[in-house]
């Protein structure tokens, strides 16, 4: 979420602005041309767009945990905002150690950054484990 769709949600929830009024100027950002990844595009365009697509993280290991996640983009872009991307990956992965071992968060932000979409990570080990990483 861009700053100012955030300083406008402010001054809404202070009372500064109308609900509106607030409608007003979100609807005025969603015009707002935007370059990502050399497209040109409004932002409200780019935020529906960000915003159908999920991670989704397979998780199965030969000891019997099997993890399923699936995590919005606009969550982990949000995340990454905050420098909170670990936090949200080892929260919905609920400690599960196996999972956390086969996940590069370095590669999944640059297949989000890069706007990839599909598989991302496929392995399968010798002992029954298996990791599947992709994004629709």
């Amino acid at each position: 979420m861009s700053e100012e769709r955030m300083k406008i949600l402010d001054m809404l929830s202070q009372g500064i602005i109308t609900a509106s009024e607030a409608n007003e100027l979100l609807k005025s950002l969603d015009e707002k041309k935007i370059e990502v990844n050399g497209k040109t595009m409004t932002e409200g365009q780019y935020l529906k767009s960000a915003a159908a697509k999920f991670l989704y993280i397979e998780a199965k290991s030969h000891d019997g945990d099997n993890v399923n996640v699936t995590i919005p983009l606009s969550l982990i872009k949000a995340a990454v905002k905050m420098g909170n991307v670990q936090g949200i990956i080892d929260k919905t992965l609920s400690g599960s150690s196996f999972a956390n071992e086969a996940i590069d968060i370095d590669l999944i932000l640059q297949c989000i950054e890069s706007g990839t979409t599909g598989n991302i990570v496929s392995m399968d080990s010798k002992e029954g484990d298996s990791v599947r990483i992709y994004i629709e």
